[in-house]
């Protein structure tokens, strides 16, 4: 596999609190020598990823875009998840027409009793984008919840939220394997 990627996110692709160094992203790229640009910005919503999106996406050309957030989107609750929903898909018809393959990253549960199933709304939504689209998706959430229960496996989160630094190699481990096995489609 070969291009350049950049994966656009919130504080889960930054890799908080530990920093780029590491996050999934880096290691990811250690592994599979890939071009992967850590675009992850603390903090971020889908609408402030929206608004960077041509400067940190469109102007270094990739060719493809790992889209990952709406976890800051469900803390705050003066955002929707339509209208964060709408911000994906906004990004993802800005990567198509300038013919960048987008990924869409689903990120991984929330162990909060308001924003958990707020997560899981967005998570829907994300779905249906990519089964309508016929995109890519770069699941953070299976390797992060208990099969049997369903619970989040709360020995790789540092808070129910962020990942702690096994967290963080687990999502790497995840990101190889999705490039690994989706070599022929990107």
């Amino acid at each position: 596999m070969q291009g350049k990627f950049v994966c656009l996110g919130d504080s889960l692709t930054y890799g908080f609190p530990y920093g780029p160094q590491a996050s999934w992203v880096a290691y990811a790229s250690g592994i599979c020598g890939l071009d992967l640009t850590n675009a992850g910005v603390n903090g971020n919503t889908m609408e402030d990823m929206a608004f960077r999106f041509e400067r940190d996406v469109l102007m270094p050309k990739p060719e493809t875009v790992i889209i990952l957030g709406g976890s800051n989107d469900v803390f705050w609750g003066d955002i929707s998840c339509s209208m964060t929903v709408s911000f994906l898909e906004q990004m993802v018809a800005s990567a198509i027409d300038n013919k960048v393959r987008p990924v869409i990253g689903i990120p991984m549960p929330i162990d909060d009793p308001i924003a958990g199933p707020k997560l899981e709304l967005l998570i829907r939504g994300y779905h249906r984008i990519a089964t309508e689209l016929m995109l890519p998706i770069l699941d953070f959430r299976t390797p992060f919840t208990e099969v049997d229960t369903g619970r989040i496996r709360e020995e790789l989160y540092l808070d129910g939220c962020h990942p702690n630094l096994m967290g963080y190699r687990v999502m790497g481990e995840t990101a190889v394997h999705f490039f690994r096995t989706k070599q022929s489609g990107l």
